[in-house]
């Protein structure tokens, strides 16, 4: 077993644009990609899965991906067309190759996502190659969470607590990078102009504006957060885009 995981593919290079070299993500880490709906964070994770699925003669790491869907918003033909446009030669069966690595689970409640992390450890173990663990997005059960747990915090945090206990032990014991999105529900009001523009800042920038209202056991567990949010500032020097 040990023999296996130590053939997990290295992240260092999944996203250059996005991680400097100190902070590039690795096994062991979990990621937090934090934002109000809209701002690019789903679309991170299609470039981020991308690459990590391309073979690495196309500039890829060749590595498995599994990406859990709880917002049942998940794009394959957006995911197929990342990877046409980054394929030398983006045939039919190139496509079936990156997409052979990739695999999708959808989740409808914390519960569900809880049974299904448990499940998983088999999986991990077959597959030396899946190095990428995906969630999108951790607060998509908060609200009905809320209303289950009733008066109780405890109750209300409980399972969103078992979680992300479960996800880390699986992230260190199976050598694997999590990235998590959780959607900004508490912030200050802003006159942000529409658009797909979008900005990403690290945590110290923008402490004044994060309300943290996940569980704690999240909170502690999250080694890196990047928040994205819509461009209100033409002059914003921290800025990304995505070609594609």
């Amino acid at each position: 077993l040990l023999a296996r995981l130590e053939g997990r593919s290295s992240l260092k290079e999944i996203e250059p644009h996005l991680f400097a070299d100190e902070d590039s993500p690795v096994h062991g880490e979990i990621l937090e990609f934090h934002g109000p709906e809209g701002t690019g964070k789903t679309e991170m994770l299609y470039h981020l899965t991308a690459r990590c699925i391309l073979p690495k003669s196309e500039g890829g790491l060749g590595g498995e991906v599994l990406f859990i869907d709880t917002d049942y918003h998940f794009d394959i033909l957006r995911l197929v067309t990342v990877l046409e446009h980054r394929l030398s030669e983006s045939s039919e069966e190139a496509i079936k190759h990156c997409l052979g690595r990739f695999f999708l689970v959808y989740c409808s409640s914390s519960t569900q996502l809880l049974l299904t992390l448990y499940s998983l450890e088999t999986m991990f173990c077959s597959h030396p190659s899946l190095c990428l663990l995906i969630l999108d997005s951790l607060s998509a059960f908060y609200w009905i969470d809320r209303v289950n747990g009733g008066e109780s915090v405890n109750l209300q945090e409980s399972t969103l607590k078992k979680c992300s206990q479960l996800l880390e032990k699986l992230v260190n014991e199976y050598r694997l990078a999590l990235f998590a999105t959780t959607q900004s529900i508490m912030q200050k009001t802003s006159n942000s102009a529409e658009g797909p523009s979008c900005a990403f800042n690290r945590q110290s920038d923008v402490d004044v504006d994060y309300r943290p209202y996940l569980c704690k056991a999240w909170q502690q567990v999250v080694k890196h957060r990047i928040f994205f949010s819509k461009q209100d500032d033409s002059k914003t020097s921290n800025q990304f885009s995505l070609v594609s």
